[in-house]
């Protein structure tokens, strides 16, 4: 457990996400904790089977097509780099949500280039982390 809370530049990278994993684990338990305990009391499941994960007309398109193009995003950080593939998929998730209009690609495509361009030069230039 020291280990977890000491601190080396070797591994300085990997400081941020331990903090927000112990974060997301306390938030989880506090959501977790008093419906498990109401459902105890009460002698209830703790997940009902009336309940549904997903509205019965939730949109299809949109959830798979975030879940497609996350992953390829991922892998193309790897392939061509933090800016190009940015560029490209926050283009893409842009049109997914907001439509094929031409005001919408107009608006979609100043978002992306500006976003890009200021976390590029946030990161990457001013504060000289390394992006992917």
């Amino acid at each position: 457990m020291r280990d977890f809370y000491a601190y080396k530049y070797s591994t300085s990278h990997l400081f941020f996400p331990k903090i927000i994993i112990t974060v997301l684990i306390f938030l989880g338990l506090w959501i977790i904790l008093p419906k498990l305990i109401k459902a105890i009391k009460n002698k209830q499941p703790l997940f009902p089977k009336d309940k549904k994960f997903f509205i019965g007309n939730y949109d299809k398109v949109k959830l798979f097509g975030t879940l497609i193009l996350l992953v390829l995003y991922f892998l193309a950080l790897e392939w061509i780099g933090f800016v190009p593939a940015s560029l490209i998929f926050i283009f893409l998730f842009n049109v997914l949500y907001c439509g094929t209009k031409p005001q919408s690609l107009l608006v979609s495509g100043s978002i992306t280039v500006v976003s890009v361009i200021l976390t590029w030069l946030v990161f990457g230039v001013i504060f000289n982390i390394t992006l992917p």
